[in-house]
């Protein structure tokens, strides 16, 4: 076997590799529903059966807003 054909298999074998490696995104439930600990009368924080949180910010002032929850943060403006 030549070089270039050795190359040609290797890459090609690599390339079904990484073919299989991607993952569909996953699909979040709209199916959200207020906390069990939420303040009497609040409607956030709310959480779907997945465990994703859903939260709402009032701050009408502000011109951004920033949200950490121990993993750095992501920003958001009006």
């Amino acid at each position: 076997m030549t070089n270039k054909n050795f190359i040609m298999i290797a890459l090609a074998i690599g390339m079904a590799v990484a073919a299989q490696a991607q993952v569909s995104p996953t699909t979040i439930k709209e199916d959200f529903k207020p906390s069990s600990v939420n303040q009497p009368g609040h409607d956030y924080p709310q959480v779907n059966s997945q465990g994703y949180a859903r939260f709402r910010v009032k701050a009408p002032q502000a011109d951004s807003v920033k949200v950490s929850l121990g993993l750095g943060g992501r920003g958001g403006t009006k």
